[in-house]
């Protein structure tokens, strides 16, 4: 399912009163993000998500919406806004939600996000399993990024495409761990050169 499907399924779940404080939100801001009223004001709900994702692209648009959910303390739909979206609670982890072992997991992801943006270069030139790597990170970054990191040609191209869609650490680490399986002995020379 594409994102605006998937956003507006979840924004069709809130009901009128509710969705005007979403609204509200968006137009008051949230981090970085602000959209002016008159994009927003009286605005079917399909209108409202695709003014999100034409300001903050998809990736953005998910984020955005999990934020303001989570400030109206809609935690059931964050929680299947996230499963849908295939973020993780270590990306856009509310501050008064906390798990048992999320400070060790934040510590494998950024393990795992540093060494892939050290060797990004090493990787775009030394990866030659790309395709079993994608396949591992399908169910994480979607159908749409999957068919596009497989039409990019060479496997130069295909590693340059995937490792742009790496946005988070979760993702990054999940990459780590495919590269790990994959291409064992061209994560361990890298690991040694360091």
């Amino acid at each position: 399912m594409a994102v605006h499907e998937i956003l507006l399924e979840c924004l069709e779940d809130l009901d009128s009163e509710q969705m005007e404080l979403f609204t509200w939100h968006l137009i008051q801001g949230i981090n970085d993000f602000k959209i002016p009223k008159c994009q927003l004001e009286k605005k079917p709900r399909f209108v409202v998500v695709t003014c999100m994702i034409q300001r903050y692209r998809p990736d953005g648009a998910g984020k955005l919406t999990l934020l303001v959910l989570e400030k109206m303390k809609q935690m059931n739909l964050v929680k299947d806004l996230r499963e849908k979206l295939g973020h993780t609670t270590d990306t856009l982890q509310s501050k008064h939600t906390t798990e048992a072992g999320a400070a060790q997991e934040q510590e494998r992801c950024k393990r795992g996000a540093e060494f892939v943006q050290k060797h990004r270069t090493a990787l775009i030139s030394g990866v030659s399993l790309v395709e079993p790597i994608a396949d591992d990170m399908k169910p994480l970054i979607g159908d749409e990024k999957y068919g596009l990191i497989l039409k990019s040609g060479t496997r130069h191209a295909q590693m340059r495409v995937l490792l742009d869609f790496l946005t988070t650490s979760k993702l990054k680490e999940e990459f780590y761990q495919s590269l790990k399986k994959h291409e064992q002995f061209l994560v361990e020379d890298l690991e040694h050169s360091e």
